[in-house]
């Protein structure tokens, strides 16, 4: 079993993760908060442990908009589907949303888990704009968009207490 797949890893001190791999918290002691990727994993630090988190909460958000909008871009292209937008939030009990105004929401938590769930979630998202509901259609059209959708369900299923829990500790 792989880190990606154990769900209990996701709760070890001293790391976060990104695309279902940890990366270290390398800390530092200057200047203002700070959360950025380095080399060899997030360089964190200055100020209060609270500014430190809500740095990191920033990070992350970041790096699910850098990742979660040009893959709605991309899958969009190939399915013939637009977004009108596109938001990242912090949901509690929901990976993604789309309005009947074709505005996508999804959760800044899913670039914790591995990429092809994402993938998964966005496709999800993208049909919802064809089909407001979950319907006898709209899972034919998720099946033929991304075949190996229930194999990314089911990691999602048995992964998203621990990821809608997930808490950086530093």
């Amino acid at each position: 079993m792989n880190e990606t797949d154990a769900a209990i890893e996701y709760a070890r001190p001293g790391v976060v993760w990104l695309e279902g791999r940890p990366l270290p918290i390398q800390p530092t002691g200057t200047g203002r908060a700070i959360a950025r990727q380095g080399d060899e994993g997030l360089v964190v630090g200055g100020g209060s442990r609270a500014k430190v988190l809500a740095a990191i909460d920033r990070w992350y958000r970041r790096e699910a908009r850098d990742r979660i909008e040009p893959l709605v871009e991309s899958e969009g292209d190939r399915l013939g589907l637009r977004a009108k937008k596109v938001t990242v939030r912090n949901q509690r009990t929901r990976w993604g949303s789309c309005s009947t105004s074709g505005t996508l929401s999804f959760n800044w938590r899913l670039v914790l888990g591995r990429p092809e769930a994402l993938r998964y979630v966005v496709v999800h998202e993208l049909i919802h704009i064809r089909h407001h509901n979950h319907s006898r259609a709209f899972w034919n059209d998720l099946a033929a968009a991304f075949p190996e959708y229930r194999a990314e369900a089911a990691w999602l299923r048995s992964n998203e207490r621990h990821l809608l829990r997930w808490k950086p500790r530093i």
